[in-house]
């Protein structure tokens, strides 16, 4: 990975600490409750899902690679396809420290050379930011920073078709406040220096570039349009449309520019415009502009008054390289929804032969009078972007809400998006089966559920569903005694269904009646919660509402909560300060966040979007405001956490990106909301808190989601560090505390897992101890007698996506302070003293010799021995050796060796003699441990160390003693 340190550095420290890992952490010991990462690098996060595409925006390739493209996820990073979409992997997670992506383009002289920009430019109310400019000089295996790092959000990037040094990029600039870096940029040295050549000279810190493409035939020539675009803090569709946008032409190379008109609309109202050259006919322009004829949503969808609107939007097409225009199709379904859409691209033989992305692909072969849909389906996939090849205009990608596909027939038939998992999920609840789903809405797509483990051994497209409640953004909750019975926000309010079935479930249960007074109001995302003390089941508006007959009936228990008469932010401009979605007098705010006392069913947490706390006591008779004196009207409370161990004590994680402060705030209490503590130590500026969330069995031992990664803390949030280790950056909404497991859901990744977090409240507890062990061998977490899943028949083939599941057997963590001298011994004993199992650190891993083999070597990859490596690590031990005897591709070792010789000649058991694999076999499979009682037993340069582990009974109720299915590593 190279890093250029020195730009990185600008932005506020936050580039230099994400890309330097866990260099902060690096001492051998640290103040407080900080640990080097190192006592926490044997922990590893497992995706799950799911296997369905979340919003993706930029998308790219080169001529001379027709089977090579690139997209870009808004939360979940670069991905590169070498087979037309057949499937995807990830670039940038080594070298690009955002999720956010905006913008890609290849170099066509040299399709080696890729350019990204980070932050979408698609800027809905949830959105993520970015942090500038990045390159690649191998296609996307090593990455380097090149500046723009205060742009956030960036909108296209156009490389000279001879010169690759040479290129061009569009800066939208920050979305909730102004900023001088908005415009557009040029570099003539690949990126080392930038130059602002295109900017609003009356409004520079408030219109920004949002497109840029050059001419095919002739470099001089560019084209690139501004838009002055900003949001208010509270929700709202679309965002205001300020003065100063419009289309502009250079033809002397970006020196000078000149807005073009003949045609197009100049009013105050233009917003985005997408554009396209015809490579064929350069004359031949297309343009796709926003213009409704007014500023604010208020008054494009009829509330709170403002202005007539008077559309001028549309279709224009020019003949004579921008000198005049003229509007070829007026269809709303064809421009409507500018802001989010109106990105073109043109045949490159066919002039007349173009494309416009809305809520689906739109493709014209008259030059713009008629228009077909060629990629669209109920529901709104919402497309954003189209690359085709220059050298084949059957050649297509497109990105959507959906995720990114491609068409190598000229639009017949497209590739799929049901094999990225780049969801973006903003919550996440776990069921109480066995084993256990986890629930969330994914926007754009609806609600899900994935299950954490496959009998088949793998998690594929198989292991999620949609599920029959939530929508796009609210919330999922399972029924806390039946998890096919699920709970989620309707357009009505709260609603009930059974997931076996697909179907409603309703229990007659009506909401309270509204106040006409004071109409129920709603956010993007509002809360839904079953308290662990009583199950009763919360709801929220701007009142909170409670049932306590799961759903049959509702109460209305508080009076509104929001503010009353906020103070606008002094980061908006007038025009944005009335973009409002609905009338609204004196209150905007929601309740966006509720927290029951575990321990108190009386006890009731609240936070609303507007910046308020509350708690009650009495169960809703009164409440009490225990607002921090440090939050301000728009301080959005993400999530509220009641303590499992204190009910005097909370935690509140605070959002203030809205009002353009990107800082961390998680607030604590131990008083009862009397006083609160802003405790964000080692969390850098940038990551601002999504949820905040408590360990169920260690007091003191908290989980952060912020924009950027999850973070731990020790000591009850006096300082914090990132438990990122494998996770890629991205935007982790949500965590919940399952048994021994972490689960996350992310907005940009879909869900991860932390397997058998058990060292970490360990940690929590003797961390100082442990550090300082010359070795430490942890306890295991709950163990199940579950072997590896299989397939009965042809197993899934490798080249379609799939996940990993769970480790098989028992899994043991150990940490060593330094490299042993001699080889290092893992064991697994029964109950009588018999090895099971056994795996040494100085067993030989033994090639493939494909030349005996009748399968591909990808089936039967050498399992690895246990680390001796300095540091902490995982080993799974006992579990079935991999998929139809085929062995395993890492986790375990492979037949004993010295190190084991004594250890497996004792065992009753060969076939377990040997640490669980992650194989990829095909029929049938090992059988795993038994049930009893075991002993972990580590030897490491001449000492012992044991651990007791319990392996209980599959809790699917098989008989002791059957072939059942489980999971291995």
């Amino acid at each position: 990975m190279i890093v250029d340190r020195r730009r990185i550095a600008v932005f506020s420290g936050l580039g230099l600490l994400a890309l330097a890992g866990f260099a902060l952490f690096a001492q051998e010991t640290a103040p407080g409750g900080q640990y080097p990462g190192a006592l926490l690098a044997g922990l590893k996060w497992r995706d799950v899902g799911p296997m369905r595409g979340g919003r993706s925006y930029a998308v790219a390739g080169n001529a001379d690679q027709p089977d090579t493209f690139y997209m870009g996820s808004v939360g979940g990073g670069v991905w590169k396809t070498e087979n037309s979409g057949h499937s995807w992997y990830p670039v940038s997670d080594e070298g690009i420290p955002i999720g956010s992506i905006g913008a890609i383009a290849v170099a066509p002289s040299n399709p080696n050379i890729v350019y990204v920009g980070t932050g979408e430019p698609d800027i809905r109310a949830q959105h993520s930011y970015g942090i500038g400019m990045y390159k690649s000089g191998d296609g996307g295996k090593t990455w380097t920073h090149i500046g723009l790092e205060h742009s956030e959000h960036i909108g296209a990037i156009a490389v000279d078709q001879t010169n690759p040094n040479r290129v061009f990029v569009a800066v939208l600039g920050h979305v909730y406040d102004s900023n001088p870096e908005r415009g557009l940029y040029r570099s003539s040295d690949g990126g080392t220096t930038w130059k602002k050549v295109l900017f609003n000279q009356k409004m520079p810190n408030d219109v920004g570039a949002i497109e840029v493409a050059i001419d095919p035939k002739n470099p001089r020539v560019v084209y690139a349009s501004l838009w002055a675009t900003r949001r208010p803090p509270w929700s709202v569709y679309a965002p205001t449309n300020l003065p100063g946008g419009g289309l502009y032409k250079s033809t002397d190379g970006g020196d000078t520019w000149k807005q073009l008109t003949g045609g197009l609309p100049t009013d105050d109202y233009v917003g985005k415009i997408g554009m396209a050259i015809a490579q064929s006919n350069p004359n031949r322009i297309w343009a796709a502009v926003d213009d409704t004829g007014a500023a604010v949503a208020a008054a494009r969808t009829g509330g709170g008054g403002g202005e007539r609107a008077t559309p001028s939007g549309g279709i224009y097409l020019s003949d004579d390289a921008g000198a005049t225009w003229k509007k070829v199709n007026s269809e709303n379904r064809l421009w409507g929804r500018g802001w989010y859409f109106n990105e073109m691209a043109v045949d490159p033989a066919n002039p007349d032969r173009a494309y416009v992305m809305n809520t689906a692909t739109f493709m014209t072969v008259d030059a713009g009078k008629s228009w077909v849909p060629v990629k669209g389906a109920p529901g709104g996939d919402d497309y954003h972007q189209a690359w085709i090849n220059p050298k084949d205009g059957n050649r297509i990608i497109v990105s959507s809400d959906q995720g990114t596909v491609i068409s190598v027939d000229g639009a017949k038939s497209w590739s799929t998006w049901y094999n990225q998992p780049t969801a973006e999920i903003y919550h996440v609840a776990a069921d109480n089966r066995f084993p256990y789903w986890l629930y969330g809405a994914q926007q754009d797509s609806g609600g899900v559920g994935v299950a954490t483990w496959s009998r088949e051994g793998v998690l594929t497209f198989r292991n999620w569903e949609p599920t029959c409640e939530a929508g796009e953004s609210n919330t999922v909750l399972p029924d806390p005694k039946d998890g096919n019975i699920l709970y989620g926000t309707t357009p009505t309010g709260p609603g009930r269904c059974d997931q076996a079935l697909n179907i409603a479930a309703p229990l007659g249960g009506q909401m309270p009646p509204a106040d006409d007074s004071d109409p129920n109001r709603k956010t993007w995302t509002l809360p839904q919660v079953f308290s662990q003390a009583d199950e009763a089941l919360y709801f929220a508006n701007q009142f909170v509402m409670r049932s306590r007959d799961r759903g049959r009936t509702w109460e209305k228990i508080s009076p509104d909560m929001a503010r009353v008469k906020p103070e606008l932010p002094k980061t908006l401009d007038p025009l944005t300060a009335k973009d409002i979605d609905e009338v609204m007098v004196d209150r905007f705010g929601v309740v966006y966040t509720i927290g029951p006392s575990p321990l108190q069913a009386a006890t009731i947490w609240i936070g609303t979007d507007d910046g308020l706390i509350h708690v009650t006591r009495d169960d809703g008779k009164t409440w009490q405001n225990v607002t921090p004196p440090a939050m301000t009207a728009w301080s959005k409370v993400s999530q509220i956490e009641a303590s499992h161990f204190d009910p005097e004590t909370a935690y509140a994680s605070v959002d203030r990106h809205r009002i353009a402060d990107n800082k961390p705030y998680i607030y604590r209490t131990r008083d009862g909301g009397k006083t609160w503590q802003n405790v964000v130590s080692g969390i850098p500026e940038g990551a601002y808190v999504n949820s905040v969330k408590e360990d169920t069995q260690v007091k003191g031992l908290l989980f952060a989601c912020t924009e950027l990664r999850v973070y731990v803390s020790f000591n009850d949030g006096d300082q914090w560090q990132p438990l990122q280790n494998n996770m890629p950056v991205t935007s982790i909404r949500d965590v919940v505390v399952h048994g021994d497991d972490l689960a996350i859901a992310t907005h940009g990744r879909g869900f991860w897992v932390l397997d058998q977090m058990t060292p970490l409240r360990q940690i929590a507890k003797q961390g100082s101890e442990i550090l300082t062990a010359d070795a430490h061998l942890f306890q295991p977490g709950e163990t199940f007698a579950i072997r590896n899943g299989s397939m009965n028949g042809t197993p899934m083939p490798h080249e379609e996506p799939q996940e990993e599941n769970p480790p098989s057997g028992v899994l043991a963590y150990y940490w060593l302070k330094s490299a042993p001298a001699g080889p290092l011994k893992l064991e697994l004993l029964d109950g009588s003293g018999a090895v099971r199992a056994c795996a040494a650190s100085d067993t030989p891993v033994r090639p493939v010799d494909t030349e005996t083999i009748n399968v591909q070597a990808i089936w039967v990859q050498p399992a690895q021995p246990p680390s001796a490596a300095a540091g902490m690590h995982r080993f799974a031990l006992g579990g079935s050796a991999g998929r139809g005897g085929f062995g395993g591709r890492g986790g375990g070792a492979a037949p004993a060796t010295d190190a084991c010789a004594a250890s497996a000649s004792n065992s009753a058991a060969p076939a377990a003699a040997r640490g669980g694999g992650r194989g990829r076999g095909g029929r049938g499979g090992n059988t795993g441990l038994q049930p009893g009682e075991y002993t972990v037993r580590l030897t490491v340069d001449g000492k012992t160390y044991t651990q007791p582990v319990a392996v209980k009974p599959d809790p699917r109720g098989a008989p002791k003693g059957s072939v059942d299915e489980g999971g291995g590593e």
